[in-house]
């Protein structure tokens, strides 16, 4: 295990998951946030590493995931308090839903984050809740263009969550009246596939998907897009 003393302060306080890719090669990656959450790679999607170096996934869009149990993963349950979600993404185009992360049942419980590339490149974050009506709620941004390293960021108070592309706000449209909070959810945590592990795969580079027990302020988006653009080289 990969940490560093005082990994889980500033910027990084109330931080529950991330996922560096440190290892960089092999069939194992870990989750170096306190928690440290066990994570298993499936299909497997491939090491790749961009201009400077750093360690990437590749998910092939086909079969290709990530998971982590439910009882291993209580404290991603967010029903009525605040999250954030913080991931670099490269996907390439495909004419379905492609899950970034989520831990949810589809009209049933929990919360998902997903491109969808037809006709707006938008993301898009669902809360599900089969105790109301409607059964599901959302909110999604455009302008997420294929073949193009971006950080997404998503702030969740409330709801009106708010969206950050490279460490800026971006305009969100909403669902009548909101998100409405998620129901409580007993499900495995999925990166790049949907629940059912069997579909809405996603295509494309993916490094340090992280999710935070609070909603990060707009000035924590931009120092982490700061402190990372050139990796990318933005």
């Amino acid at each position: 295990m990969i940490a560093t003393k005082g990994y889980d302060k500033g910027i990084n306080g109330q931080l529950l998951f991330a996922l560096p890719f440190y290892e960089a090669t092999g069939v194992i990656t870990q989750d170096v946030a306190k928690p440290h959450h066990p994570v298993d790679l499936h299909g497997f999607p491939s090491w790749a590493a961009v201009a400077s170096g750093l360690g990437v996934l590749d998910f092939n869009g086909a079969s290709d995931y990530l998971d982590s149990p439910a009882a291993d993963t209580v404290d991603l349950d967010f029903i009525t308090g605040d999250y954030s979600i913080v991931v670099w993404t490269n996907h390439q185009w495909t004419a379905q839903s492609q899950i970034i992360i989520g831990r949810y049942g589809v009209d049933l419980d929990g919360w998902e984050l997903y491109f969808f590339d037809t006709p707006l490149n938008y993301l898009q974050l669902r809360h599900h809740h089969a105790s109301l009506a409607p059964d599901r709620t959302g909110c999604f941004s455009v302008g997420w263009s294929n073949d193009a390293w971006h950080l997404v960021g998503i702030s969740r108070s409330g709801a009106y969550p708010l969206h950050y592309r490279n460490g800026m706000g971006v305009e969100v449209t909403y669902d009548v009246g909101g998100l409405s909070d998620p129901d409580s959810c007993n499900r495995d945590l999925v990166i790049g596939a949907r629940y059912t592990k069997n579909a809405d795969w996603y295509k494309g580079m993916q490094w340090n998907p992280r999710v935070w027990s609070r909603c990060l302020q707009p000035w924590e988006h931009r120092a982490i897009f700061d402190a990372e653009r050139e990796i990318f080289g933005l």
